[in-house]
C-alpha cells in the first residue's frame, strides 16, 4: 500500500508506522490474488490537527480492502487437488487403518487414503441440513455399505462435519448426533471450527451457507482420477429434496476406478495335457492372458473380465515344450 503524506517530521514517523502496519497485514498471494488499492493523501496535515481521525480513516480503508480481498480468495473447484484439510474429532472413532482417534484429536484428510471421501457439513439449527441428513444416510452411506463400495469395489467413507461453534448449540448438536435415527453410531463425526465462528475447511469450498457436500478421491494410482482430487463441491442451501443431487453424486463416485495392482500368477500346475494357474483381478478391468515359447512372440490366449474373486486360467492342450505366460491389463 502506498501512502503519500506531506507533513513535518512527526507526521512522517506516523506515515512509517502505518506503512509498516499495512505491510504486516498484507495477506499471502494465494489468499488475495488482487493487488491492494493505492490510497493517497495529497492534502498537507496541519501540526495542530489531530492525527486520530485520519488514523481511523486509514485503518478503516485498510480493513475494507483486506476484507474484500479475503472474500475473493480462491475456493477449491472440481478438479483441484486438496491439501492440509484438518478437522477435530467430535467423538472417538477408528480410522480405516485401525488407528483409534480420540475426541478432540486432529483428523486429516490424508488419514482416509484409499477411499472416496464424502463430507457433509451441517448446523443443527439449519432446516435444510436436517432434511439432508436422512437422505444422505440412505442415498450414500447405506447405498455403498450394501454394495461394498462403488461398482469397481472402491470403498466410500462418510464424514459428518459440524460447523456450528457457538457454545449454546453444543448440547443440541450432541443430542442430534447421538440419535441413531439421525446419524449411525459408526459415523465419523468431526468439528470444523477453530476460532468461534470460523470454519476453516468449509470456507475453502463455499463462502457461506449449508449444508455443503464435498467428494474427494483418496485413491492413489487410480487410472481414472488423481489422488485428493475434488470430485464434487455442492451447496445445498434452500433444498429439502436431495434425491437428484445424490443420484448425481453417485454417478461421479461410481466413475472412480481402483488403484491398478499387478496380477500375480499363483498355483501354476499341469493337469494332463493342460496347464492351469490362478491370478487376482479387479472389478471393472479386463485382462489378457498371453503365451509364448521364446519371450518375444506373445499370443493372446484369452481375454477375461475382472471380478473381486481370483480367476482361473486353463490352457487346453498346452504345448509340451517350454512355455511362458503373462497377464496384462490396460
Amino acid at each position: 500500500m502506498k501512502i503519500r503524506i506531506t507533513t513535518p517530521p512527526t507526521e512522517v514517523r506516523f506515515q512509517k508506522a502505518i506503512t509498516l502496519l499495512s505491510e504486516r497485514a498484507r495477506p499471502r498471494a494465494r489468499q488475495c490474488p488482487q493487488a491492494a488499492p493505492i490510497i493517497k493523501f495529497t492534502a498537507p496535515i496541519s501540526r495542530r490537527t489531530s492525527l486520530w481521525p485520519r488514523t481511523a480513516t486509514l485503518l478503516l480503508a485498510l480493513a475494507v480492502a483486506l476484507g474484500s480481498e479475503t472474500a475473493n480468495a480462491a475456493l477449491y473447484q472440481v478438479g483441484d487437488t486438496v491439501t492440509n484439510l484438518t478437522f477435530i474429532a467430535r467423538r472417538q472413532f477408528t480410522r480405516p487403518d485401525g488407528v483409534i482417534v480420540p475426541a478432540g484429536a486432529q483428523a486429516r484428510i490424508q488419514d482416509f487414503a484409499g477411499h472416496i471421501v464424502f463430507i457433509e457439513w451441517f448446523a443443527v439449527w439449519c432446516p435444510y441440513c436436517q432434511a439432508a441428513v436422512p437422505q444422505v444416510e440412505t442415498g450414500i452411506v447405506d447405498w455403498y455399505a450394501a454394495r461394498g463400495g462403488n461398482p469397481q469395489g472402491v470403498p466410500v467413507l462418510y464424514l459428518f462435519a459440524n460447523q456450528e461453534s457457538a457454545s449454546f448449540y453444543q448440547a443440541q448438536t450432541t443430542t442430534f448426533i447421538n440419535n441413531t435415527n439421525n446419524v449411525a453410531a459408526s459415523t465419523i463425526v468431526l468439528n470444523d471450527y477453530g476460532v468461534p465462528g470460523s470454519n476453516p475447511v468449509r470456507t475453502a469450498f463455499q463462502n457461506s451457507g449449508q449444508p455443503v457436500f464435498v467428494v474427494i478421491n483418496g485413491v492413489t494410482n487410480s487410472p481414472s482420477h488423481t489422488p485428493w482430487r475434488v470430485l464434487v463441491n455442492h451447496l445445498g442451501y434452500g433444498d429439502t429434496d436431495f434425491n437428484q443431487e445424490l443420484a448425481n453424486f453417485r454417478a461421479i463416485i461410481d466413475s472412480v476406478q481402483p488403484a491398478i495392482t499387478i496380477p500375480t500368477l499363483n498355483n501354476a500346475r499341469r493337469i494332463g495335457a493342460d496347464f492351469e494357474f490362478n491370478f487376482q483381478t479387479q472389478p471393472g478391468r479386463s485382462y489378457r492372458v498371453l503365451g509364448a515359447t521364446n519371450l518375444s512372440s506373445w499370443t493372446t490366449l484369452q481375454t477375461l473380465n475382472g471380478s473381486t474373486n481370483a480367476t482361473t486360467f486353463r490352457h487346453t492342450n498346452a504345448p509340451p515344450a517350454q512355455n511362458f505366460y503373462r497377464v496384462v491389463t490396460p
